[in-house]
């Protein structure tokens, strides 16, 4: 053989040899643990919902996923744990709407929202505008007709900068009425507030106002998603009333922008298949809640929606 032949049959080889053995590195991820990133206390609902997921996900990509809770500074310690680890994708995020959206709009914690890439969505909580069972108010219409009549006259209440108060505000810059915000200590003095008759209107997470809901001591005006919430069908949405106004505090995974595109894949493709799967969600029905399941691309559609909806009201 010359060896002009030699030299490029032995380059040839190399080369392709090089490709495999690229090609077989970024196959072999996982190769070791996932640590996944909770922001918020152990105990709590997001908390609850990323160990019921760490199981079957640790199935379906082949190695542990180990929970890690990191609470701090509203949930900014743990998220930017997760954006300061290396890009490889043995760091993933259980990120929610407060440690994702609201924290970093109301302070300077050095991340916005899209310095995440999202992986999907788990669960989105419905925000219910309810009244007292005796209002005069049958519909969101009854209600925004009578605050443009009466302006400043009716009371909200709300814990201050959370989802439900900052839902309520964006309603009243869409139908253009004037309401009187009354700060709550939580959902639960809220509801008391609302049916001792010291507020007029309570916007708040449906697991809060359910019992009363469903034991007709109050009435739901409007559910601030994107469909009706199947636990309570009759009750429509804001937008099918005409508002396009929406507050549905996620629960989702995502990583730190940086991460390779096929460890990325690969993470999306194993959430998918655990959260479309009918006996996880049959599970976390039963201990958690019902799933909101978005895939990454409508995830991130859902982040962005977010921020622009707040961001007036937090970013002063």
């Amino acid at each position: 053989m010359k060896p002009t032949t030699m030299f490029t049959s032995t380059f040839a080889a190399l080369t392709i040899a090089t490709g495999l053995a690229g090609a077989a590195a970024a196959q072999a991820y996982p190769e070791k643990p996932i640590s996944m990133i909770v922001t918020w206390n152990p105990g709590g609902s997001t908390d609850v919902l990323a160990r019921l997921l760490a199981e079957p996900l640790s199935k379906e990509l082949g190695t542990p996923v180990a929970v890690t809770n990191m609470a701090g500074g509203g949930g900014s310690l743990g998220t930017q744990a997760a954006l300061d680890a290396p890009k490889d994708g043995y760091t993933i995020l259980a990120t929610t709407s407060g440690n994702h959206v609201l924290t970093p709009l109301k302070n300077d914690v050095g991340y916005r929202y899209d310095d995440f890439e999202p992986i999907g969505q788990l669960v989105a909580a419905s925000i219910i505008l309810t009244v007292r069972e005796d209002s005069p108010w049958q519909t969101l219409d009854d209600f925004i007709e009578a605050a443009k009549a009466e302006p400043g006259k009716y009371l909200f209440g709300a814990v201050p900068d959370v989802a439900p108060h900052l839902t309520l505000l964006a309603l009243t810059n869409t139908a253009g009425i004037d309401v009187v915000h009354l700060p709550q200590q939580g959902g639960a003095p809220g509801a008391t507030a609302l049916l001792a008759g010291d507020i007029d209107l309570l916007p708040a997470n449906a697991a809060t106002v359910a019992s009363s809901i469903k034991a007709g001591k109050m009435r739901g005006l409007a559910v601030f998603s994107a469909e009706r919430d199947k636990a309570f069908p009759d009750i429509p949405t804001a937008k099918e009333q005409g508002y396009e106004v929406y507050g549905s505090p996620f629960v989702g995974l995502a990583v730190a922008k940086g991460v390779p595109d096929d460890v990325l894949e690969t993470l999306k493709a194993a959430f998918d298949a655990v959260a479309q799967d009918p006996e996880f969600q049959a599970r976390a029905l039963k201990s958690a809640s019902e799933l909101t399941y978005l895939p990454a691309a409508e995830f991130g559609k859902v982040w962005e929606r977010d921020w622009n909806t707040y961001a007036p009201m937090l970013q002063k």
